[in-house]
């Protein structure tokens, strides 16, 4: 009898325990697109609503919706669906095209043959005051999150996240652009 209980204690626990925290459980699970136990791994989901909130209290503004979508951001959504992580890549990069684009276009040349040409480019930004310190941190948690996608092994990225990625690059890219001069996108 005592071994039968020993046996059963640890499923019967764990049960009791789903069962009384499923409602906390389920909007867990709700907001975590994936969860790994070492190294506790969770979504990006809460990084890119970060992302956009601190974008409206920037007013970073949307792109009007009566504008046509250019033929990059077409095919930055389409990749979305196609494969989330390559999509972000090619989202964070024009949104570094555009700070390049910026930074010269202010008179400042700089030597990109770095380690860390994404980290030259914000420290570029922040000390020669192209950007305020707002919008600095946008782009530095796009970086940031760019960063994770590419360098986590083993992270999924959903097509979701990756839009809202998109939707935020395409944002900061037109702002940088403003900022330069550069309303082509």
């Amino acid at each position: 009898m005592n071994e039968v209980l020993e046996i059963l204690v640890w499923p019967v626990t764990v049960i009791i325990v789903v069962v009384i925290l499923r409602e906390s459980l389920a909007r867990l699970l709700l907001k975590t697109k994936k969860l790994k136990y070492k190294d506790l791994e969770v979504s990006f989901r809460e990084s890119i609503e970060k992302i956009e909130a601190e974008a409206q209290e920037v007013s970073l503004n949307e792109p009007p919706r009566e504008r046509k979508l250019e033929s990059v951001e077409i095919d930055l959504y389409e990749l979305a669906s196609i494969s989330p992580t390559v999509a972000v890549i090619e989202a964070w990069k024009s949104v570094e095209s555009a700070a390049r684009v910026l930074i010269q276009a202010k008179g400042h040349r700089l030597d990109y043959d770095t380690a860390t040409p994404y980290k030259l480019i914000q420290d570029t930004l922040e000390n020669e005051n192209l950007l305020d310190e707002r919008h600095c941190k946008i782009f530095n948690d796009l970086r940031l999150l760019r960063n994770k996608i590419v360098h986590a092994e083993g992270y999924t990225f959903s097509e979701e996240q990756a839009r809202k990625y998109i939707d935020l690059s395409i944002r900061l890219r037109s702002y940088l652009n403003e900022l330069s001069g550069n309303e082509a996108k």
